[in-house]
């Protein structure tokens, strides 16, 4: 069975500043504020939230099926996910657009600054629903809404409901673009929601529901916490399971750890193992991931990261 993933394919630009931004930035930021941050390394990778799921869910030995869209310079991504055995029917190209594009600065402590252009992503609500072997409409056995733009998620939220495809609203830094009633209308038809610490902070101000409230509602609960681990609430429940990092012996970079995470996490609960193993497996896939470079530059086998699960989690068979 395979899982569906909707979201960015993107080109991620990645600058390291040797400084802390807080160090810099030491006073409120008001109109007519300017500041330059110097940096002395540059990557240009493969990226974008629906990009780096796949690629860990496949790496995992995972079925990602993206539904997705890329601009006139997307030849080479599509490549790339044929070298990577990935499936790339289910992403339309637009000749009239970009590929989504994401600058980010990390500084020396790990925090990140962004900007992402969604581009092609936008156009995914044009492009044909994903087919079988057979030429019928594909039937994931579950889907993640990660983030592609507004209006792309909403109506990927839509397309699931009618063909009763059980989904997991990833919520991301486009949490500002939606209204509280449309952040809990994806949550709420949802199997499930996956945010950040920081993410999940700012879902509950907006609509007053903290990771409890939405796992009393029916919904299973991950919220991740950078280098501190996870925590998963389930169905019903009011207190989570704490599910920690892979230790690492050196961290090469954090950004795409959050979707490798979830590219493990989805690979096992597709599988059959329950949420809280889940999150260890993408507990492992966030590990090898941050001992890589780019967000999508690092080795990871089936093999691997079975071992890294016996090793870290106990020994435990494939489902």
């Amino acid at each position: 069975m395979s899982v569906l993933i909707t979201g960015s394919i993107a080109y991620d630009a990645v600058f390291s500043f040797a400084g802390a931004f807080g160090e810099q930035i030491t006073r409120p930021v008001e109109p007519g504020f300017n500041t330059t941050f110097l940096t002395r390394a540059m990557r240009r990778d493969f990226g974008g939230c629906a990009g780096n799921i796949a690629v860990a869910m496949k790496r995992m030995g995972g079925e990602p099926l993206i539904w997705g869209a890329v601009g006139r310079d997307g030849g080479d991504y599509l490549e790339h996910f044929g070298r990577e055995g990935i499936r790339t029917d289910g992403i339309g190209v637009f000749s009239n657009a970009y590929t989504a594009q994401c600058l980010i600065i990390t500084d020396h402590t790990g925090a990140q600054i962004a900007a992402f252009h969604p581009g092609a992503a936008e156009r995914t609500p044009e492009v044909r629903w994903p087919t079988d072997a057979d030429g019928k409409e594909a039937q994931p056995a579950i889907a993640i809404l990660s983030p592609g733009g507004r209006e792309t998620t909403l109506f990927a939220a839509q397309a699931c409901r009618a063909r009763e495809i059980p989904y997991f609203f990833d919520v991301g830094q486009e949490l500002p673009l939606f209204s509280a009633e449309e952040l809990l209308d994806l949550a709420h038809h949802a199997v499930g929601i996956i945010y950040s610490d920081s993410e999940a902070e700012a879902f509950e101000q907006k609509t007053q529901q903290s990771d409890a409230d939405l796992a009393e509602s029916g919904l299973i609960v991950v919220r991740t916490l950078g280098s501190r681990g996870a925590r998963v609430w389930l169905p019903g429940e009011r207190h989570a399971a704490f599910v920690p990092t892979v230790p690492i012996q050196k961290v090469r970079s954090p950004v795409g750890a959050g979707d490798a995470f979830r590219g493990g996490f989805l690979y096992a609960l597709e599988r059959g193992f329950s949420p809280v193993e889940a999150a260890q497996w993408g507990a492992v896939a966030a590990g090898r991931k941050v001992a890589g470079a780019g967000a999508q530059d690092y080795e990871l086998t089936p093999q691997a990261a079975q071992l890294d699960f016996d090793q870290w989690f106990g020994k435990q068979s494939r489902k």
